[in-house]
């Protein structure tokens, strides 16, 4: 009998953790803790899990914390464009915002009409290569590495409009859209009274769409515990259901 699991292993990474998660087999997850909050700082002690052979599987999903990540919504190009043009356009949008350092990243694009902006995500490319050939070399033949947003947006109702606020411990994703298609995101670090400061943070970020956006919000909390509606502002609220035992890395792993 093979040894190697045909379930893909969840692997979360998040400031200060790494979470490993499977349905099947013994031990069904593992928390790893590390003293910095680097995303670089989790390799070597995933590298040393992952010597675990009761860790083994043909396949893994790694789920990045999107501390790690930045996104940007691009203005609408007005054409369709090839797909290394798309690229030009999301770097040059990024690089517009966080200067050189974005030169220094891996990106990924999301297509949308070209009367609409194109979605980049990118992540530190040296970090990315790190990853990359730590998991070539525990023998993972099918590898995807996406940011939270990526995973947890699956748990969205199939005719979104409105607001989505993407919450993890210390930081919020909040994007807006409707048909299928994003028209504004932005990202910012929160503390732990962020539900209560959501519908001031709303009003102020609908002010600056491009277009109105439908007045409801789904919030979605991943490792943050149990949420409660927000009890002001004009929008009807969602809380989409949650884990609210799991914490941290291990909770991004069960997305």
């Amino acid at each position: 009998m093979s040894r190697w699991s045909s379930d893909p292993l969840r692997i979360a990474l998040a400031p200060g953790e790494a979470a490993l998660l499977r349905k099947v087999g013994t031990p069904a997850s593992r928390v790893l803790a590390s003293d910095e909050r680097s995303a670089a700082s989790l390799l070597p002690l995933l590298d040393e899990a992952l010597a675990d052979p009761s860790w083994r599987s043909r396949g893994v999903e790694v789920v990045l914390s999107q501390h790690f990540v930045r996104h940007v919504l691009t203005p609408p190009p007005g054409k369709v464009l090839s797909r290394a043009e798309e690229r030009a356009l999301v770097k040059a949008s990024l690089r517009e915002i966080y200067g050189d350092a974005a030169e220094q990243w891996n990106v990924q694009v999301i297509s949308q009409p070209p009367q609409f902006g194109l979605v980049g995500a990118a992540v530190d490319a040296a970090f990315m290569q790190q990853l990359d050939a730590l998991l070539a070399r525990h023998k993972f033949r099918d590898v995807t590495i996406r940011p939270l947003a990526s995973f947890a947006a699956r748990r969205l109702p199939g005719k979104f409009a409105g607001w989505w606020a993407l919450a993890e411990p210390g930081w919020l994703s909040l994007f807006g859209g409707a048909n299928g298609v994003w028209h504004y995101l932005v990202g910012q670090p929160i503390d732990d009274h962020w539900a209560d400061a959501l519908p001031d943070l709303i009003d102020r970020e609908a002010a600056l769409t491009p277009q109105p956006l439908a007045p409801a919000v789904w919030i979605q909390a991943v490792g943050s515990g149990a949420v409660t509606k927000p009890d002001s502002g004009s929008e009807r609220w969602q809380v989409l259901p949650h884990d609210t035992e799991a914490r941290g890395a291990l909770a991004l792993a069960g997305i």
